[in-house]
């Protein structure tokens, strides 16, 4: 792995580590326990650049990151992650001091979110770490930020060794979990929503289309709804502004190579005023919305259509329910009631 994510802890920090336990201890009352002030995962930062997987496991949620060839990305569909997402991660990992031991009781676990995952309600984030062949290097359990607890303006987290019964309050805290927007830019699709110039939605056998008729004073964008039923009036601009640019901004959940079987729910359509054409196609599996698009021309921006083909070409994004609903939109959701 390189560059090393991990080396050498120098004088300084050290001299920071130990500064804070001496304030904790000297802050709080509770009885000595042997492990205070020593790494809650010990030996971990000589080995870090060893690390080649990473397994993340919450409730029955699971997660698993590979480094293939250099590049850290999720193992079942080769989407690519963050690798700075992935270094404060491991760096997060190795950081962790013990502070004080916690509850050893399995029925107490739930409280601060030590469990182990397996179960629909589990909230403990179990991290596994695997070496170059495939082995386990270390496993932990990350429960809840204990904030303010940690000393006089500082955090800490609740952890557990899996296998161990006694957990500890941690120096530190490592707040990804296994969701992989947690470890990757979520963001797939920005544009700018004033530069949207037409929107088109079809869904259910019903086709919406908007188009933008010019701006207003303070440059808001203005839209009408084409083929307005006769004797029908259309709501407020700004709702039928956001039946196209509902479309612009969009974060992943999670992501999947696209299906060419997939049966497609919902299509829609989008042109900016510097001639970008997106189209998106909806596929809609277990109440889940899953989005893909293609860049059917590029217009003058040339540059923003390229990083647009690069980031989702060949994928398909799971959305918020909110922006599943945009893609389902119909034509009285923009008409006042007659």
């Amino acid at each position: 792995m390189t560059p090393k994510f991990v080396g050498i802890l120098g004088l300084a920090a050290i001299i920071s580590v130990a500064g804070a336990v001496w304030s904790y201890q000297a802050n709080n009352v509770f009885a000595p326990r042997h492990g205070v002030g020593e790494k809650v995962v010990p030996g971990l930062a000589d080995k870090i650049n060893d690390v080649r997987g990473i397994v993340i496991e919450q409730g029955i949620d699971r997660l698993e990151l590979i480094n293939k060839a250099g590049v850290w990305q999720v193992k079942t569909t080769g989407y690519p992650v963050a690798v700075g997402k992935v270094r404060k991660a491991l760096v997060g990992l190795v950081d962790l001091v013990k502070l004080e031991a916690k509850t050893a009781s399995e029925k107490k676990y739930l409280l601060i979110d030590v469990d182990r995952p397996g179960k629909p309600d589990g909230r403990g984030r179990q991290f596994t770490l695997l070496g170059k062949d495939g082995k386990q290097m270390a496993q932990i359990i990350l429960g809840k930020t204990a904030v303010g607890k940690a000393g006089p303006g500082r955090d800490g987290q609740y952890v557990r060794l899996a296998g161990e019964e006694t957990s500890w309050l941690a120096l530190g805290s490592v707040k990804a979990g296994a969701g992989l927007s947690a470890w990757v830019e979520p963001r797939f699709l920005q544009l700018d929503v004033d530069s949207v110039t037409y929107g088109r939605i079809e869904f259910a056998g019903e086709k919406i289309e908007v188009r933008r008729t010019g701006k207003s004073e303070n440059g808001n964008s203005l839209f009408k709804l084409l083929d307005v039923p006769e004797g029908r009036k259309t709501k407020r601009n700004a709702i039928l502004k956001f039946a196209a640019t509902d479309l612009v901004n969009l974060d992943l959940e999670d992501a999947r190579p696209v299906k060419a079987d997939g049966k497609v729910t919902s299509k829609a359509f989008i042109e900016t005023e510097t001639g970008l054409k997106l189209a998106f196609r909806m596929v809609e599996e277990y109440g889940k919305g899953w989005v893909s698009l293609e860049v059917v021309e590029k217009g003058s921006d040339v540059k923003l259509a390229d990083e647009i083909i690069t980031r989702t070409k060949g994928w398909a994004f799971r959305v918020a329910d909110s922006k599943l609903a945009a893609f389902k939109k119909r034509k009285e959701e923009l008409l006042e009631k007659p």
